[in-house]
């Protein structure tokens, strides 16, 4: 393949995507500090969410989306947002009811909340973001976007290496935006919904999702529904 036709496809599969460091810094005491493990904020009517199995779910993550580098289209009325889970979670495949996804258009009537011990008893760590302009997707049969089909279909020369000629990076960290950094061979969410963040395992907080696995959230674009999925080695 000419390395013209290399450097169209690694455009053409290329997103931009906020990734983020855990902890190495001190955290600032304002709204604007995201964290792992922790949730700090809430509406003053808002309690600790409970899961359908009638658990008290724990906080994991809240994001101060205007402090992002970069936020996904879907996101782009959301300042604030925060993740309890289920301490159940891993027990079931379809996370529905054992994940609060909490978004806020403007934090003016957020309060402070104390909601416990975080999910898994992992460690709070605030998260410092930086901006990845080439993140890519894993290959893995269905991986590839559809929309990207013909760009793969109608090269003419010989098929590349996906990892070693085309792909520049895969970060599977904690990001929003890009693309899910599947460790098995990936979902699709379904129609009209589109992945916006990934939570991964975190050494430093010292959350293991299984064997090194990762949570996935994906945004019905017109409903405004969550799904969320997981893997792992």
């Amino acid at each position: 393949m000419s390395s013209n036709a290399i450097e169209k496809l690694r455009t053409i599969l290329k997103r931009k995507a906020t990734t983020f460091h855990t902890g190495g810094r001190r955290p600032s005491d304002s709204l604007d500090q995201s964290w792992i493990g922790r949730v700090t904020v809430a509406l003053p009517t808002e309690e600790q969410p409970i899961d359908v199995q009638g658990n008290v779910m724990a906080p994991i993550m809240q994001l101060y989306l205007p402090a992002l580098p970069f936020v996904p289209p879907a996101m782009h009325s959301v300042k604030l947002l925060t993740v309890f889970l289920s301490p159940d979670v891993l027990d079931h495949e379809d996370m529905e009811g054992y994940m609060c996804i909490r978004e806020y258009t403007s934090v003016e009537d957020l309060v402070e909340k104390d909601f416990g011990p975080a999910f898994m008893q992992i460690k709070a760590f605030p998260l410092f973001p930086e901006l990845k302009e080439n993140d890519y997707p894993v290959w893995d049969g269905e991986d590839i976007p559809e929309e990207y089909g013909d760009a793969l279909n109608h090269l003419d020369e010989e098929e590349p290496d996906y990892f070693e000629d085309i792909v520049e990076e895969i970060y599977a960290v904690h990001k929003i935006g890009g693309y899910p950094s599947f460790v098995q061979s990936g979902i699709d969410f379904g129609e009209g919904y589109e992945f916006v963040f990934q939570i991964a395992s975190d050494a430093k907080a010292e959350l293991n999702i299984v064997d090194g696995g990762s949570f996935y959230f994906a945004k019905h674009q017109n409903e405004g529904a969550w799904r969320g999925y997981f893997d792992f080695y």
